[in-house]
């Protein structure tokens, strides 16, 4: 998540994260620099060095193959081994990593992203599309806009623990979907609208990528990339509105459930012709029956 903290807060956290052994379990913190990226990881975390580092270069590779953008400023990934100690800097308690691009940081909760469904290089490629956003996009990106390219380059991981609750579904049967213009620059802390936020994000950008391929998208970033702002891209590239594309897509998140009204409404006639099928597969099988039995068959024991 791209979180708007102000750079004296930022480098404060920062220098706290680092050295201050109190507040961090008592553990000392050490930097692993390498050409591109620096790590700054809790020294008991030393046998995972080599894993992160691994992670670290198959997620830039994988967004590289996606965008064919490159990150050219040194990154500085910060490692937090445990949970009770990110959720002192974190914006949301469900969060477990986060991404500052005007100062190319990450954060992530190491003990978080290392159990199921997240996993090291996917949270990372999740907060390196971030930075890589804000590289090269030098007009303002709206954060759900951000959050979706983000989780659909990820392979859907997205950076903060989803409750089982489809809430996606629920809101749009409800009506309770939330503008995206009401999500441009944060989203709502309510656990609940938090994670909608998230969900929404995700599927618009994935509904104009299956909607109207990939290439129509990555054309829009590539106009941005250029100077053009967010809604003159979108009409540009779709020929259509943003507020058009948004009214497409809250319409067929309700498609599935206007499907089953339409059934409950009709039960009864279903029922009534599914039964009347039912008789007339039976009579034509009971008429076939007969015509199949021998000529000097006793015609009254089919009566």
């Amino acid at each position: 998540m791209s979180t708007q903290i102000s750079g004296i807060i930022f480098q404060c956290a920062f220098m706290i994260i680092v050295f201050t052994a109190d507040l961090w379990a008592n553990e000392p913190f050490v930097e692993h620099k390498q050409s591109d990226f620096t790590v700054v990881y809790p020294q008991t975390l030393q046998h995972v060095l080599s894993d992160i580092v691994e992670a670290y270069h198959r997620a830039n590779k994988n967004l590289r193959h996606i965008f064919s953008w490159s990150v050219s400023k040194h990154v500085y990934l910060i490692i937090i081994k445990n949970r009770s100690d990110f959720t002192q800097i974190a914006e949301h308690p469900l969060t477990v990593a986060f991404a500052e691009p005007l100062r190319h940081i990450i954060t992530i909760n190491y003990q978080a992203v290392t159990v199921d469904p997240f996993s090291l290089e996917t949270t990372l490629q999740h907060e390196l599309c971030h930075i890589l956003l804000g590289e090269h996009l030098s007009e303002h990106i709206p954060r759900w806009l951000n959050e979706g390219i983000a989780q659909w380059a990820s392979e859907g991981i997205t950076e903060i623990i989803r409750p089982e609750k489809n809430l996606l579904q629920k809101a749009a049967f409800s009506g309770t979907l939330i503008p995206f213009y009401r999500l441009e620059y944060s989203f709502p802390m309510e656990s609940d609208a938090f994670v909608l936020a998230y969900e929404q994000s995700q599927n618009f950008v994935v509904y104009l990528v299956k909607q109207y391929s990939k290439y129509t998208f990555l054309k829009m970033l590539e106009q941005m990339k250029s100077g053009a702002p967010l809604h003159s891209a979108i009409r540009s590239t779709y020929g259509k509105s943003l507020r058009q594309l948004e009214y497409e897509w809250a319409s067929s998140q309700t498609q599935y459930f206007e499907w089953i009204i339409f059934v409950i409404n009709n039960l009864y006639t279903f029922l009534f012709m599914g039964l009347a099928l039912v008789s007339i597969i039976g009579f034509i099988r009971m008429k076939r029956k007969k015509w199949q039995y021998p000529d000097d068959w006793d015609e009254n024991m089919l009566q």
